[in-house]
């Protein structure tokens, strides 16, 4: 019997979302999926806007209005602020669609579990848009790793560094908050927004489909900032899990270099490696037996929108469930208790140019904290 298209409801169409429209429009065949509604406040700065307007396609300003109204939608897909995401899901959820919530997830562990027992009081089907875990590339490494081929991960790491200018940060009214007018967490800044990729992915890896019940996690770290912004811009930091793996991340939008992701994975027979010199994953074990899986880049971005609508309607597994996605949520959190400091940068160690700011030698610094597995800075005085 021929699948009806799933009706697809968007939250947020500039920004983000312009690129899951974008790809919505390009890339899904009609037959596939329709578009039920825009959920966006000022849907005329969005690039689409005129198109939308022309298939007299319902928008509202909130999903609640959108729901109110009748409309229904299989699947709807979250791009919105940070703080807008788990209340969006939950809507969502309570009204009979299935979710696709961008990354991340969060800015509280008390959202998380309000998402996940709704997303288990419904039945409905949730995934979290981080890329890379829609990847082959990472689907494949993630068997290993969990077989038990490299056997037991030891600890593992990973850095980004990718400098953002003065637009980055005036872009919206949320950029670098750590919570809204509201009070809502948003705790946004590297690890919580452009770097959560990559800091998840290490997470994600090691995580069983369903997650580890409660994140159980010790997490310590240095936080800095060059920008005048509430949260920080740059960060070194360490997390333990329950069965004593450790996790290093390093992250900044402050550095005069650009350093793209990498990670490197040391498990009890062998280590994965990702970035720099490797140009995809490379396992390597002891034995001398290597391992090549791609890059995680080799999968399209939005395939996880592809993903999301083929799951509608099918009792079958998350690829990337908010279970997983937790962790990172939860790192991010304890890693922000309300005493944790965050310096700022002296001003005769930053760089102001006409665009942005930057801290000359902060890469190097960041790159020998990541190479001697420990948090690289010293919080300046």
């Amino acid at each position: 019997m021929k699948k009806n298209p799933v009706r697809i409801l968007f939250s947020a169409i500039s920004g983000y979302g312009f690129y899951y429209l974008k790809s919505f429009f390009e890339d899904i065949p009609p037959e596939e999926a329709t578009l039920a509604g825009v959920i966006d406040p000022t849907p005329e700065k969005s690039g689409h806007y005129e198109r939308i307007k022309s298939m007299n396609c319902p928008v509202y300003p909130d999903i609640e209005q959108f729901f109110a109204a009748g409309h229904q939608a299989d699947l709807t897909v979250i791009s919105s602020p940070i703080h807008f995401h788990i209340p969006q899901a939950i809507c969502a959820l309570k009204n009979n669609s299935n979710v696709l919530i961008d990354k991340p997830l969060s800015g509280s562990t008390g959202e998380a579990k309000a998402l996940i027992r709704v997303k288990n009081e419904t039945g409905h089907h949730v995934e979290v848009g981080y890329q890379w875990s829609f990847s082959e590339a990472i689907g494949k490494l993630k068997l290993d790793l969990l077989s038990g081929y490299y056997g037991k991960p030891k600890r593992m790491k990973t850095i980004c560094l990718w400098p953002r200018d003065y637009a980055y940060y005036q872009r919206n009214n949320w950029a670098g908050k750590i919570q809204s007018a509201e009070g809502i967490p948003i705790l946004d800044s590297p690890a919580n927004n452009a770097c959560a990729h990559f800091l998840h992915n290490l997470f994600f890896l090691m995580i069983g489909d369903q997650g580890l019940g409660e994140p159980s996690l010790e997490v310590s770290g240095e936080l800095y900032r060059a920008y005048d912004i509430e949260n920080y811009d740059t960060v070194a930091a360490r997390c333990q899990l329950e069965d004593q793996t450790e996790l290093y991340f390093y992250f900044s939008h402050t550095t005069e270099s650009l350093r793209n992701p990498e990670f490197i994975i040391e498990c009890e027979r062998g280590m994965v490696h990702y970035g720099g010199q490797f140009k995809e994953i490379v396992g390597i074990r002891d034995d001398g037996a290597r391992k090549y899986y791609g890059s995680p880049d080799d999968t399209p971005q939005f395939h996880k929108l592809k993903i999301a609508i083929e799951s509608v309607g099918q009792r079958r597994p998350a690829v990337c469930p908010p279970e997983i996605a937790h962790f990172q949520t939860a790192c991010i959190e304890k890693l922000q208790v309300p005493s944790a400091k965050i310096c700022t940068f002296p001003d005769p160690w930053i760089t102001s140019l006409p665009e942005k700011r930057m801290v000359p030698d902060l890469d190097t610094l960041l790159g020998a904290g990541y190479d001697l597995w420990r948090p690289g800075l010293a919080c300046p005085k």
